[in-house]
């Protein structure tokens, strides 16, 4: 699973922001910010990364048990793929 190409993040004055480029301009008219964490996830989803991965990885850096963070990173994967940002 990996972010779809053509969706960036960006560094807008300390916040992280998705940013549509090329065709994805055209059907993507929203903009999604994101917290340090989101920003983590969004950047792990490069189709190297598993779920368990993710969710690994976050919870070392974060210092928070595997269980809650697979929870947030769940829900977040989902709300991803309602903005159509994700592809398997």
């Amino acid at each position: 699973m990996k972010i779809k190409d053509g969706f960036i993040l960006k560094d807008v004055a300390g916040s992280k922001i998705v940013i549509a480029t090329g065709k994805q301009k055209m059907d993507f008219n929203g903009v999604i910010t994101f917290n340090s964490v989101g920003a983590d996830v969004f950047m792990l989803l490069d189709g190297t990364n598993s779920v368990d991965d993710i969710v690994k990885r976050i919870s070392e850096d974060y210092g928070v048990s595997s269980e809650i963070v697979k929870a947030d990173v769940e829900k977040l994967i989902e709300k991803m793929k309602k903005y159509n940002l994700i592809e398997d």
